[in-house]
């Protein structure tokens, strides 16, 4: 395996960030599925090699935290072992297919959405052509129907419709009609487009490498689709800018019948590395011995039974997951914060805490935010609490970078003034 290095933007398994409680790396489960022994395995590497801290992201992955230069090398190891890992920085960097949690397992599904994510990880993964693409570059399966991922966004999109599929492309508002197996070899063509496009502009751009929204400005969806030869009717794409949402905590019903899934939240997106081996024992007796990793920054069981869902929930919950839907925790989002990232001016998770105890949530989302990036809710919110070198600012109804309500409070005085009335200096 080839030698990692440390970068400092977009982070993958091979490729760590410097971050305030060491480096960290991303871990990529293919098509949203973690067999619970690779569960166990991310569980260990993380103990053994890391602070023993394993968070969800949204974009469906496992982030590690608090790794030595020293420990790199066997955390990699580890993984390939357990078939987490491509096999180089490159291939592992640009493997960024996010699919819907329950794939064949929605009975109402129209094709199988994990079957493509995996065809579509190995075309980004086998091509050495693909692996100039930017690292944060994505693409998006979803046939889901008990659980889609709306709102949720990438460079290239698949969806189904009607009996097939449609792609979108980020940035656009058009989308193109295919049928399912017409998708793989049209995903490619895009890909090599949008590559040959960055080559004949010489758009390359390391502060802020291009994205395929900035091919579809240049270019209008139509240029982007007929530069990748596919020349079919496009559509209006209803789904563009579609509010995200959140799946509830707890048991949803997928389908008539005694069985159904079970999403458990992550605090904060957080949890220790021994919770996320409790969970993996928890995917052997509760469901089919898989956890989904879904973009909510909750895990998935599925194929539970109805009848086990107080003990799934009480076991649950005793291990410190969110639980039930009416858990405060569900609409606070919460950065890193620090100790755990440089750029924090607080402990964000520690005051969402706060937040999530003082029982004077508003309605819809909280972000608390360490620092004006915003790197853990990049859409609106109803209020955003942003951490300054001078205490928090509260926002409403917008993102970290708008102007501020209220500036310099403490947690105490920010959490007090939650429930206030807008424009109210109580």
């Amino acid at each position: 395996m080839n030698a990692p290095t440390v970068k400092g933007r977009c982070p993958s398994l091979m490729s760590p960030m410097e971050a305030g409680d060491g480096l960290l790396v991303r871990v990529k489960p293919r098509a949203a599925t973690l067999a619970a022994e690779q569960a166990d395995a991310v569980a260990e590497a993380a103990g053994r090699y890391g602070n023993g801290i394993v968070e969800l992201t949204n974009r469906g992955h496992l982030q590690i935290r608090g790794l030595s230069h020293a420990g790199i090398e066997g955390l990699c190891r580890s993984m390939a072992e357990s078939g987490l890992a491509g096999a180089s920085p490159r291939a592992e960097a640009v493997r960024n297919v996010l699919a819907d949690p329950l794939g064949p397992d929605d009975p109402r599904t129209r094709f199988d959405s994990h079957d493509l994510a995996r065809r579509l990880s190995l075309v980004l993964e086998d091509d050495p052509a693909l692996h100039a693409l930017p690292d944060k570059f994505g693409i998006l399966v979803d046939a889901g129907i008990a659980l889609p991922l709306a709102g949720c966004t990438a460079d290239i999109a698949v969806r189904s419709e009607g009996g097939g599929a449609t792609l979108s492309l980020g940035g656009g508002d058009r989308s193109l009609p295919l049928v399912v197996e017409a998708v793989e070899d049209a995903v490619r063509r895009l890909l090599s487009a949008f590559l040959s496009w960055l080559e004949d502009g010489d758009r390359h751009d390391a502060s802020r490498p291009p994205r395929m929204r900035t091919m579809v400005a240049a270019c209008g969806a139509g240029g982007v689709f007929r530069a990748a030869g596919l020349h079919g009717e496009t559509r209006p794409d209803e789904r563009a800018g579609g509010p995200a949402t959140r799946p509830l905590p707890g048991f949803v019903q997928v389908a008539d019948g005694p069985r159904g899934c079970f999403l458990l939240g992550a605090p904060f997106g957080g949890i220790e590395a021994e919770k996320l081996a409790e969970l993996a024992e928890m995917a052997r007796l509760f469901s089919d011995g898989t956890i989904r990793i879904s973009p909510w920054r909750a895990a998935v069981l599925c194929g539970v039974s109805r009848a086990d869902t107080p003990a799934l929930r009480g076991r649950a919950a005793k291990a410190g997951f969110v639980v039930e839907p009416d858990d405060p925790r569900v609409r606070i989002v919460a950065c890193a914060g620090r100790p755990r990232c440089a750029s924090a001016e607080a402990d964000t998770r520690a005051d969402a805490a706060l937040v999530a105890a003082s029982g004077r949530m508003p309605e819809g989302i909280v972000h608390v935010s360490g620092c004006a990036k915003g790197c853990a809710h990049p859409s609106p919110a109803a209020v955003v609490l942003l951490a300054t070198p001078r205490g928090y600012d509260l926002i409403r109804n917008g993102g970290p970078v708008d102007t501020p309500e209220r500036t310099g409070l403490t947690p105490e005085e920010a959490v007090h003034a939650l429930a206030s009335p807008p424009g109210t200096a109580s």
